[in-house]
């Protein structure tokens, strides 16, 4: 064996982007499920926290604007349309977190 057998016997082989691509071994910017990057795979982990904001905030607010305006206004009934939907608002807030923290236990 010759000395220049030697040397390429021991060095690593020289890296071939296309062979590492054809290779079917998962890239660095996909994990190894299917494909989906880790920055897919955050943001699937916090979709449920992103609408938290609107699903309370409708929840809360919608019911006593509706008071005000379609049975206050309508009926006379100054402010227990606006009460009425306040406690409808905060009672549909507490389900829509109640709904969350099952979902989020499973």
């Amino acid at each position: 064996m010759s000395s220049e057998d030697e040397t390429s016997a021991s060095s690593p082989p020289a890296e071939n982007p296309a062979a590492d691509r054809d290779s079917g071994a998962p890239r660095s910017d996909e994990s190894s499920s299917g494909g989906m990057s880790d920055w897919t795979e955050a943001l699937r982990d916090v979709a449920p926290y992103l609408d938290l904001g609107w699903r309370l905030a409708v929840s809360a607010a919608a019911p006593p604007i509706l008071g005000h305006l379609l049975v206050d206004r309508w009926w006379g009934t100054t402010p227990w349309g606006v009460l009425v939907g306040a406690g409808i608002g905060i009672v549909g807030a507490v389900v829509q977190l109640r709904r969350l923290q099952i979902e989020l236990d499973r």
